[in-house]
């Protein structure tokens, strides 16, 4: 009962997120999704929402986060007209852009562990 709790939780930021980038999607368009990971990160930060209020879902989708991948590997499985050139850039842009985030979030995780410890 914990874990649906926690997903609807989770569903409620994301829902939240869907109409928001809908209502401004005149303005600027953003997925309702990021809209709503932004949420969620407003609110931990804020303290408005415990860690432990998301934690046993968290960890059940990040243990199982390779199941998310299945959708988009099949696509790519899928995409029997694309010639030799565009099959290379497509696998050149994925490793280039899966390096830039693992460096990223090495600069980024460092950083927040260094000030959270107060070493400078």
């Amino acid at each position: 009962m914990q874990l649906i709790k926690q997903f609807g939780l989770l569903l409620a930021f994301w829902l939240t997120g869907e109409a928001l980038s809908f209502g401004l999607s005149t303005l600027i368009k953003i997925p309702g999704a990021i809209i709503g990971m932004v949420l969620l990160t407003a609110c931990l930060s804020l303290g408005l929402i415990k860690e432990d209020q998301i934690k046993d879902i968290g960890d059940l989708l990040l243990n199982n986060i390779a199941f998310f991948f299945v959708p988009a590997s099949v696509g790519l499985m899928a995409l029997n007209g694309v010639s030799g050139l565009d099959l290379f850039k497509i696998i050149g842009i994925a490793l280039i852009t899966t390096v830039m985030t693992m460096v990223v979030t090495m600069f980024v995780t460092h950083l927040l562990t260094t000030a959270k410890r107060g070493i400078k």
